[in-house]
């Protein structure tokens, strides 16, 4: 199944959804199995052929679903708080972005167990082909705040923006591959707000800067 496909309806198909997220969530990628997945939605294989391809599309199907649905989600609440959301600056966007993610973490656990079992993928080509499918729409609205702050000055502009626009959207883009995600909500929280602040400090506009 291609990304930009949407899923029909078929009879069954939350069942295989769930059945899905249950399999992927309680054991990694390789070992999760197609067959269990299949019997525990209680459907036919040729069902499920006609639908994906095969196991690793089903997997990438449910990373991308709950991607979008987080998204979904974060927009929805800064859109119901835009004018507290609209004054703050790049980096209290992404901390209160990352503070829903950690709501909807605790609303739909399934789905952040599903990004914790990505995350401890890194040995396989799962992994990369993961991160290769979902990149595109995260990477897309992480860039254009991060254009937004540089043309409000919120960002040095020693730094040409196309340099900040990369160094920063591949530092939020891939938080989990220097840091390990661990199951406790409230310690990822503690540790992801301060890599922002790290990172707020080397790019923030200072009055002074020291020529290199």
């Amino acid at each position: 199944m291609k990304k930009t496909e949407k899923l029909k309806s078929f009879e069954r198909k939350d069942e295989l959804i769930n059945a899905a997220l249950d399999e992927f969530t309680q054991t990694d990628y390789e070992k999760a199995s197609l067959n269990n997945i299949i019997k525990n939605a209680q459907i036919s294989k040729g069902t499920f052929y006609y639908h994906f391809e095969n196991k690793e599309a089903l997997y990438l199907y449910l990373l991308e679903n709950s991607t979008n649905i987080k998204w979904e989600f974060i927009n929805k609440e800064s859109g119901n708080n835009q004018e507290k959301f609209g004054k703050m600056d790049l980096f209290d966007k992404f901390i209160y972005q990352a503070e829903l993610g950690y709501k909807f973490a605790k609303m739909y656990p399934q789905y952040y167990q599903l990004s914790l079992r990505l995350s401890k993928e890194k040995s396989h080509p799962i992994y990369a082909k993961a991160l290769a499918y979902l990149g595109g729409n995260s990477e897309a609205i992480i860039r254009q705040m991060i254009d937004v702050a540089y043309e409000n000055h919120e960002l040095d502009h020693y730094f040409e923006k196309e340099f900040i626009i990369k160094v920063l959207a591949y530092q939020f883009m891939h938080y989990d591959s220097i840091f390990d995600e661990v199951e406790d909500l409230e310690f990822n929280m503690k540790n992801l707000k301060l890599y922002v602040e790290f990172l707020k400090k080397g790019f923030s506009c200072k009055e002074d800067m020291v020529n290199l």
